[in-house]
Formats: C-alpha cells, sequence, structure tokens
C-alpha cells in the first residue's frame, strides 16, 4: 500500500510539473501567437513571456509577422499574338491583419498565389509576345498594384513582384533569333553605309579644298607674274625714257651737226657702190663744207 501511494504522488507530481511548464508561451521577436479559450478567440500575443492557464486556454497557432519570399509555380501563359510563354516569378509579402488571415479565409497564402496567377493571365493577355519580353518592369508594377487591392482581404500585403523568367517554344526562340540576327546586320549595313558615305564625302571635301587651294596657289602666282611683268615693263620703259631724254638733251645745242654727220653716213653707203652717181646741190655741198673734215677735204680738191 504504501509503495502505490509513493507511485501515485510521483505520478500526480510530474502531471503537475507537466502541467505548470505548458502554462509557460514564450513568443519571439517576429512573430504573435493566437490564443483561445475553448475554442474562442480572445487576444493576439505579443513578443514576450505569457502564462496560460491551461485545459481552459491554449495558443492555437504562431503566426510569422515577418516579410516572407514565396516561389510561385512555373505557369503557361497565352499572349495577344497567340503565343504560348511560361513564366516564373517570386513574390514578397508580410502578414497586416492576424486575425483576418487566420480566421476569414482557410488558406490566405493559397488565395493569393491563385489570384498571383490569374491576375498575370489577364495582363498578359493583353500584350503581343515583344511587349512582353521587354516589358517585365511594366508587368511587376501592374501586377504589384492588382494585387495590393485583392490581397487586403486575406490579411496580407504583397511588398514586391518579380518576373524571374520568360521562356518561349523553341521555334519561336528561333524565329526570334533569326529576327534579331537580320536585324542587327542591317543595322551594321546601315552603318557601314553610313560610314562610307561618310568618308566619301570628307574626301570630296578634301579634293574641293585642295583644288580652292591650288587655284588660289595658281592666282597668286599669275598675279605676281604679272606685277613681276609690269615692273619689269615698267623698268625697261624708264631706261627707253632715259635714254631718249638723254639724246634729245645732246641734239639741243647738237642736232644740225648730228644730222649733217647722218647725211655723211648715208652717202658713204650708197658711194661704196661702183655703179652710184651722187649729184649734190651746191647749196648743200656749201652746206657739207661746214663739216670739218668735209671743209678740209674739199679745200683739197679745189687746191
Amino acid at each position: 500500500m504504501g509503495i502505490f501511494l509513493t507511485i501515485l504522488l510521483i505520478v500526480i507530481l510530474v502531471l503537475v510539473a507537466i502541467t505548470l511548464f505548458s502554462s509557460f508561451a514564450l513568443i519571439h521577436t517576429g512573430e504573435v501567437g493566437i490564443l483561445e479559450r475553448l475554442g474562442v478567440y480572445v487576444k493576439t500575443l505579443e513578443p514576450g513571456f505569457h502564462i496560460v492557464i491551461p485545459f481552459l486556454y491554449h495558443i492555437t497557432e504562431i503566426v510569422n509577422m515577418k516579410q516572407i519570399p514565396l516561389k510561385v509555380a512555373e505557369q503557361e501563359v497565352i499572349t495577344k499574338d497567340n503565343v504560348v510563354v511560361m513564366i516564373s516569378e517570386t513574390l514578397k509579402y508580410h502578414i497586416t491583419d492576424v486575425n483576418s488571415y487566420v480566421y476569414k479565409n482557410k488558406d490566405s497564402v493559397l488565395s493569393m498565389v491563385q489570384d498571383t496567377r490569374a491576375q498575370l493571365r489577364g495582363i498578359i493577355g493583353n500584350m503581343d509576345l515583344n511587349d512582353v519580353l521587354n516589358g517585365t518592369e511594366q508587368i511587376n508594377h501592374t501586377l504589384f498594384e492588382q494585387l495590393s487591392e485583392v490581397t487586403a482581404g486575406y490579411g496580407l500585403n504583397v511588398d514586391r513582384v518579380n518576373i524571374d523568367s520568360i521562356q518561349v517554344a523553341h521555334d519561336i526562340q528561333d524565329s526570334m533569333n533569326k529576327l534579331l540576327r537580320a536585324s542587327r546586320e542591317k543595322e551594321a549595313n546601315i552603318m557601314e553605309a553610313e560610314g562610307l558615305k561618310a568618308a566619301a564625302i570628307r574626301k570630296a571635301e578634301g579634293v574641293k579644298e585642295a583644288n580652292i587651294l591650288e587655284a588660289e596657289a595658281n592666282k597668286q602666282t599669275q598675279i605676281l607674274e604679272a606685277e613681276g611683268k609690269a615692273q619689269s615693263q615698267r623698268t625697261v620703259a624708264e631706261a627707253v625714257k632715259d635714254q631718249i631724254n638723254l639724246i634729245n638733251s645732246s641734239l639741243v645745242n647738237n642736232g644740225e651737226l648730228y644730222l649733217q654727220f647722218k647725211n655723211i653716213e648715208a652717202m658713204e653707203h650708197v658711194a661704196a657702190g661702183q655703179n652710184n652717181t651722187i649729184v649734190l646741190p651746191n647749196k648743200s655741198i656749201d652746206s657739207l663744207g661746214t663739216l670739218p673734215a668735209i671743209g678740209q677735204l674739199l679745200k683739197d680738191q679745189t687746191k
């Protein structure tokens, strides 16, 4: 009997210890606890140490209030031009209303994911493939605005939406690659043609400038030659003028004797011929006598 009481006492002490320990609750930072009394929501326990009366009160759930990343499963979406693309995305969200998150929705996260996929199909369905591939930022922005309105009733708030990848079928990808190569070749040909055009223009401008410079040089050369020739002619003219002036100044006092001298020279040339006979009037002979040499000659002939 004593042994039975001892065992019973030990069991009671163990049960009391377990009950006491189970009444202690520790809520960590970034989390809250949902406290219920006989299945009815009582309050939300903030981070810290709490004592909960066992059997009557019970912490049913610990809710994480931190931002949570969520990878949405890849899905097929049809674009406006009937091209099937595979899109994967990532969400970041946090819980804003614990009561709505726990009690008003059976699975708020699943509801958010379903709405995300539905909204994404609607956005992509109104866009062409080219706009989808080049408009991920716009898709993210539009999807974020739509989810912010829808998920408020789930006690959630979507902080960020990211489109991770967009993939198309292999045949579509091959066609796009061909178009891309053709576009790049076209741009390269255009750039090459523009370069050749610019080079030809620069070459023509260079030839033009060279011709202009050559023409200017020839013009300057001709001007200098003409000026030199004119200067030379002026110099010659000045020399001739000086000679004429000198002769004129010499003839002022000796003009008659000079003319007589020239007459004698002319007669010498005429008399040099064997068949030439010179007949002079007396007046001319008399005038020749005024010359000293001719006068002496006449005197000797007279004697």
